[in-house]
């Protein structure tokens, strides 16, 4: 193996909502580099999908899979503990689990709206607030990362999308009250990721209309009119984990090819 392959070799690694998709990826890439894994699914339905992540990896890699729902009240803390049982202790944290639903803010359905004004608060916004809470009495308390995965609608949003964006907004200001926060007292940084659109599973199953409602700003992307693979936005959280890394804190990282810039 190279010398990239072992440098986060002795690391633990809790990635949430990681049985598919962004945190999937991101899983691989810390694998990858030695990190052992707790791959985080939410409900029974989604084990066979951390099961083949787990199948990905390769043949030397550590790896526990944990069912987990972010969005309820019990499911952070669980996630939490059962990972530093399972390891001994957190290096890495990377707060990846979210939902988003379009929704209009006249939609006259107030059902609806309710329904997903609470999904996605509760997953994204209290999930991540709450996860972290969580890990902090198991983190290492040297070199310890926390990475949360924001978006760039928090800065440029669209219509149709104020309950996610807010939501991702929060995590944005969790970044940056963190990063102040807890460095000197846990002995980590905490630092952001903002992904443009990234071509996962749930984009590629996405309706057609929503898809194609993304494609101008796909066509105007600087570096090519593409979306993002997975992989590349993983390799960024992973590199935000590397021991030379140790001087980056408050980071909110736009990895959109340039569509998003701040």
């Amino acid at each position: 193996m190279t010398i990239e392959t072992q440098s986060l070799k002795g690391k633990v690694a809790v990635v949430s909502g990681s049985s598919l998709g962004l945190g999937a990826a991101i899983v691989r890439e810390l694998s990858r580099r030695g990190a052992s894994v707790a791959i985080n699914y939410p409900y029974p339905d989604e084990k066979a999908n951390a099961e083949r992540v787990v199948e990905s990896l390769g043949p030397d890699s550590k790896s526990v899979i944990i069912e987990a729902d972010m969005s309820t009240e019990t499911g952070p803390r669980f996630l939490a503990d059962r990972a530093a049982e399972a390891f001994g202790k957190i290096d890495i944290l990377i707060n990846c689990a979210g939902i988003n639903r379009m929704m209009s803010l006249d939609d006259p359905d107030e059902r609806k709206v309710q329904t997903a004004w609470d999904l996605i608060a509760r997953t994204n916004a209290r999930g991540t607030f709450m996860l972290t809470r969580a890990t902090l009495k198991h983190l290492a308390r040297e070199g310890s990362r926390i990475i949360n995965i924001g978006s760039g609608v928090s800065r440029a949003a669209d219509p149709h999308s104020s309950i996610y964006a807010g939501s991702k907004g929060m995590i944005e200001s969790y970044t940056q009250c963190w990063a102040m926060e807890l460095p000197r007292k846990y002995g980590c940084t905490v630092n952001g990721i903002a992904p443009g659109i990234v071509e996962t599973e749930t984009f590629l199953a996405a309706p057609k209309e929503l898809r194609d409602s993304l494609q101008p700003k796909i066509d105007v992307t600087p570096v090519a009119p593409r979306a993002a693979r997975p992989e590349e936005v993983a390799w960024v959280v992973a590199t935000l984990c590397e021991k030379e890394a140790g001087w980056l804190n408050g980071l909110y990282l736009p990895v959109s090819g340039g569509l998003f810039m701040f």
